[in-house]
């Protein structure tokens, strides 16, 4: 199963480059130091949110998880996980809402039995798709906490 936000973060990076280039625009035209300092300010701040940006594709399949993150203008075909683990080190999981994003903790064990979180975040998925992220963790859970008992 594999569960990505591609759509709506290269939406969003159209924007941001269309909204850039017409503040661009507007800095050729306008001739008042102030307000060129302001939108050239403008600028700044949306070309550092459009490099913050990053695809993310959660995949759950032959008993591994893997979370890929990419640019949305990136054009390679194979795109190198950024966390991968085994299905039976997740105990735990968690999803925190906050009002500019969203995040989903994933509590884990290592073969040495150390514990520790991995955060994620998931600025983009909707409602359906973090819905389905949260069933096939709820049944990697189940299933992980059933073995250990």
């Amino acid at each position: 199963m594999k569960i990505s936000n591609y759509n709506t973060i290269k939406a969003a990076a159209i924007v941001l480059v269309f909204l850039g280039v017409i503040l661009l625009f507007s800095t050729a035209f306008i001739h008042q130091a102030l307000i060129n300092a302001l939108l050239l300010l403008m600028i700044a701040l949306l070309a550092v949110i459009f490099f913050k940006l990053k695809v993310v594709i959660y995949e759950l399949s032959g008993g591994c998880i893997t979370i890929r993150k990419t640019h949305p203008f990136t054009f390679k075909r194979f795109i190198a996980p950024e966390i991968e683990f085994p299905q039976n080190s997740i105990r735990d999981y968690n999803f925190r809402h906050n009002m500019l994003q969203e995040s989903l903790i994933l509590k884990m064990r290592s073969k040495s039995n150390r514990k520790f979180a991995i955060k994620i975040q998931l600025l983009g998925f909707s409602y359906q798709q973090r819905e389905k992220i949260s069933s096939s963790l709820l049944s990697v859970v189940s299933q992980n906490n059933l073995r250990s008992v």
